[in-house]
This record gives C-alpha cells, structure tokens and sequence, in this order.
C-alpha cells in the first residue's frame, strides 16, 4: 500500500527535478505572507503564502496528499493516515528519503542524505535531513524537514523541501503552513 501512496508524489517530484537546473538563476521569490491563501478542505484547514499553488490535492479514506509548490522550486507536501495505522515520524522520513534517493534523476542524482532529530515546535516533532542534487555536474546542498503531529483521527506529516539558499525565502511560508494548521471547524 505504501508503494502505491509513494507513486502519488512521483509526479510533483519530477517537477521539482526538472527545476533544479534553475537554481543558477535564482528564481525562488521570498514567501508572500501578506494576504495569505486558505485551504479548508477535507477536514483540515490552514494558510498559505499568496504566491504559492496547491497543484496535487488527492484523498481517500487511508490517505490524503496535498502538493503545495512556490514560485521556485521549494516545496511542501501535506499527508496524512488514520493515527492506528501511521508509521513513526523516524520511519517515515527514513522510508521517504530512501524512496527518492532511489529515483532516477535525468543526467544526475542525489547524495546520501544525514538525517537528524530537530526541537519539537508547535506541538510537532521534527526531523531535518540535508543532501545534495547534482545536475550535469553541479551540486546544489538541500534541506528536507519532516514534521509530524496527530491531528483528531489522523497522523499528520509535513515535508518541505528547499535548496539551502532559497531557504531564507521560503521558510516564513513554510511556518505558516505548520502553525496554522488544524482540523476544520465544524469537521
């Protein structure tokens, strides 16, 4: 079942690959926080930067992925399972990682990745992993952070993924997404 969940983020992924090329010319714009967008959907609801997009939203009774992408190449990825039935944060993020170590990537690949507990906050716990992608010889550090908390019925995972250098850019909306995330009302 797993395997199946991991193939719904294929898609955003090769987006996210095929934009790594444009890290040498600097497009991530710093998250919009003014005027901030609303998902309230599905149970859930929380704010997001103004120039972000939701371009993958997929739910079933065991699963609910949401693909938020910036204007650059950062991006968050909502999931969520029945608290019964959801791994570990540890599990998660080791099982996560391993998958898309193991994707190919054209004319390139990424680095064994370090993954390390980070202070809870917000009530999540959190796990940063940091890695390289390399494209036709260039080598651009990343950093992933995986945070995880239970949400009425569900176990909630946040990923975001961002080049080190546009993380200045992108962190604010990222913690707008976390802190502002909770069950709908009236859900």
């Amino acid at each position: 079942m797993l395997k199946r969940l991991y193939a719904l983020c294929l898609t955003p992924l090769i987006s996210f690959w095929s934009g790594c090329l444009d890290e040498t010319f600097d497009l991530t714009e710093a998250a919009d926080l003014i005027n901030p967008q609303e998902y309230n959907s599905n149970q859930i609801f929380f704010k997001y930067p103004k120039n972000w997009e939701i371009s993958a939203d997929s739910n079933t009774t065991a699963f609910h992925n949401i693909y938020m992408q910036t204007q650059g190449e950062a991006m968050v990825i909502y999931q969520s399972y029945p608290s019964d039935v959801a791994e570990s944060l540890t599990t998660f993020s080791k099982d996560f990682s391993e998958k898309m170590t193991q994707t190919e990537i054209p004319l390139g690949e990424i680095s064994k990745s370090e993954l390390k507990a980070i202070p809870k906050v917000a009530g999540f716990e959190g796990i940063e992993e940091t890695f390289d992608i390399s494209i036709i010889g260039i080598s651009v550090p990343h950093k992933r952070i995986f945070l995880s908390k239970k949400i009425a019925d569900q176990q909630v995972f946040l990923i975001y993924q961002a080049a080190i250098e546009d993380h200045p850019q992108t962190e604010s909306g990222f913690n707008l997404i976390r802190d502002t995330l909770k069950e709908s009302e009236g859900s």
